[in-house]
């Protein structure tokens, strides 16, 4: 993906070409294909250009419109071929219009309101200079980066934190961010960042600055979409495929090879299935990347997992004559490196550090070989691949599946429910993550979860329900997950997209009444395996066993002992010791080196790799 940047100095003194000059080289990896920018008087834009599709390459960023507005981008969008007819383009122009020509006149006819008319993955910005209003916005769930600070004198934003840490912003640590991300607080992103004067603009949202004033609004709610009432499940099956082909297919709309993620599952594995078929029919290959252990993971998988994706993913790859299958055991990054590339890309800690040194290899691999577009199914497990929820419809069946002590709290009413997840809140002591318990203590974070606990709940409508529940692991208009994936994609200038994420898919799929999840004999995800059929191998397709990645993490971390040992010591000397039980973390390693199996491995997961990685920000932080 491409990357932008702006500068608007709101108490109307002129640009300083030098801070220009600072924004764009602190973030130059995001511009391989060319870099330029435009300054007028006390406003600046700048893109940094990725030729990500064949009309790419005909972008001239920023540019001022024939009607004086400037703009800047960087998109791809899904729908071209709905917009071309909406905005009357000649057909002879279809093909090689541009994404922000298209951007540029679905302002002039929708003006503010233009974003409900895009799919697909981008961000914006258009300044008009009669009224002295700037307009940003970002696409509803795509895999795009939007950060922003402001004063009373000057606004800047940017695809990437870096460049406005280059105009000096200073890094006021946001400990409350670093807290939830220790514990793995739920919903917990939205606009804040690690750095208290950084926010992100999150997904669905977009902005106007004057010299006045900042208004930051959500233009879309996923959670308005209305169900969806059909006679039969087939004709949920047919509708579901075409979204979700259409989601697939807008997305190989690519410059270079396109490749994908393979897992040995059903959301990357249907990825894989209907790109292939898109592919095959244009006699093109598709590159597939399987992600596999380095050391055996029998004894660090729970029940109705596995820890080696190989068998399942290779039954999909050779079920498409087109597909390139490769299996990538990232024996030359170990799980520290893994960190440092991610604090490096991402400028904060983040949520599945145990996860960064496969993805870090995968994602070399590909630049290396040349691919520009990596496609990925990532966002799956709340929209094409839900499991269905029949327990929360149910109460014999919760009490038979989970045990009287669910059923009775799925029993509760709300009032009831509230008082005892406040009760076990009061006693929360984070026994799972490397949080030090006087820096919980200080921020109170037992009393904001309680008031937290409290907000998300309502009258009409309750976590316990089974869409509740899918926006809780979607979490539209909040998400980070878009974010992470836009930088880790610009750093190997490659474009990570995402269909699972699609608007269309999110909305269709949302719709889908929730019975229609589970098949006739119990099967969970029955949406996903019965649209399938034909396209993935049935042991793929109605296998019901659960990957788990970095299986074999402990054993990896003990291969670099020494490397563990003195980056607990680094830890040791930095600011990290105020927030950080390095106790707890040294006690998890000292058992990761003794004996791996499922509970070490999880406990180095969520204590030992997470509090590295919060650990290494302090370290290494500029």
């Amino acid at each position: 993906m491409s990357g932008i940047f702006g500068l608007f100095q709101r108490d109307g003194a002129p640009i300083d070409p030098a801070d220009v000059t600072k924004m764009m080289a602190a973030m130059a990896w995001w511009g391989p294909d060319g870099r330029s920018h435009h300054i007028a008087g006390s406003l600046a834009f700048g893109q940094l250009l990725l030729h990500n599709s064949p009309q790419a390459h005909h972008e001239q960023l920023p540019r001022q419109t024939a009607s004086g507005l400037l703009l800047t981008a960087e998109a791809r969008l899904d729908n071209r071929a709905a917009l071309c007819h909406q905005l009357n383009i000649p057909h002879p122009d279809r093909d090689t219009i541009t994404d922000s020509q298209l951007i540029e006149q679905a302002y002039a006819k929708w003006g503010e309101a233009c974003p409900d008319h895009l799919i697909g993955d981008w961000s914006f910005a258009i300044w008009n200079p009669q009224t002295q209003r700037l307009f940003v916005a970002r696409d509803p769930h795509g895999n795009t980066a939007l950060y922003y600070f402001q004063d009373a004198h000057r606004f800047a934003f940017a695809s990437c934190r870096d460049a406005l840490l280059a105009l000096g912003v200073p890094r006021r640590l946001n400990e409350l961010f670093l807290a939830k991300v220790l514990v793995s607080w739920p919903h917990h992103p939205g606009d804040q960042t690690i750095d208290q004067d950084i926010h992100r603009l999150p997904p669905a949202h977009a902005m106007t600055v004057t010299p006045e004033q900042t208004a930051v609004w959500r233009y879309w709610r996923l959670e308005d979409t209305p169900e969806l009432h059909l006679p039969k499940f087939e004709e949920y099956v047919a509708g579901f495929l075409e979204v979700y082909g259409a989601a697939v297919n807008g997305r190989l709309r690519s410059s270079r090879p396109v490749a994908v993620t393979l897992s040995g599952g059903l959301d990357s594995g249907s990825v894989t299935a209907l790109a292939a078929r898109a592919l095959n029919e244009q006699n093109q290959p598709l590159t597939a990347y399987t992600a596999v252990p380095l050391y055996d993971t029998q004894n660090t998988v729970g029940p109705n997992r596995f820890g080696d994706e190989t068998e399942f993913a290779r039954e999909t790859a050779a079920f498409h004559p087109n597909i390139n299958w490769q299996r990538l055991d990232a024996h030359g990054t170990d799980p520290l490196e893994g960190l440092r590339r991610s604090l490096a890309i991402n400028n904060e800690p983040g949520h599945a550090g145990a996860n960064f040194y496969w993805i870090a290899d995968l994602l070399q691999t590909a630049q290396q070989q040349g691919i520009g577009t990596l496609l990925t199914g990532q966002g799956g497990n709340a929209s094409i691949s839900w499991t269905g929820a029949p327990e929360l419809a149910s109460l014999p069946v919760v009490w038979r599946e989970s045990g009287w002590k669910t059923a009775v709290k799925q029993a509760l009413p709300f009032f009831a429910l509230r008082a005892l997840l406040t009760a076990r809140a009061t006693r929360q002591t984070y026994q799972g993550s490397a949080i030090l318990p006087a820096f919980a203590q200080q921020l109170q974070l037992r009393q904001r979860y309680i008031a937290a606990v409290g907000r998300n709940f309502s009258a009409s409508e309750s976590h316990r329900t089974p869409r509740m529940r899918r926006f809780g692991i979607i979490e539209p208009g909040s998400s980070l997950l878009g974010s992470i994936w836009a930088e880790f994609g610009a750093a190997y200038q490659m474009e990570v997209r995402d269909p699972t994420l699609d608007k269309r898919v999110l909305m269709y799929t949302i719709s889908v009444p929730d019975r229609f999840f589970t098949g006739p004999d119990g099967q969970d995800r029955w949406l996903i395996r019965a649209a399938m059929a034909g396209l993935l191998p049935d042991t793929v397709r109605l296998n019901h066993l659960r990957g788990r990645q970095a299986a074999d993490l402990g054993q990896r971390l003990c291969q670099v002992s020494a490397a563990v040992d003195q980056t607990l010591d680094q830890v040791a000397q930095s600011e990290a010791v105020n927030y950080l039980d390095l106790s707890k973390m040294r006690a998890v390693w000292q058992a990761i080196q003794t004996e791996r199996n499922l509970a070490s491995t999880q406990k180095a997961v969520t204590i030992l790799l997470r509090g590295l990685n919060a650990g290494l920000f302090f370290v290494l932080r500029k």
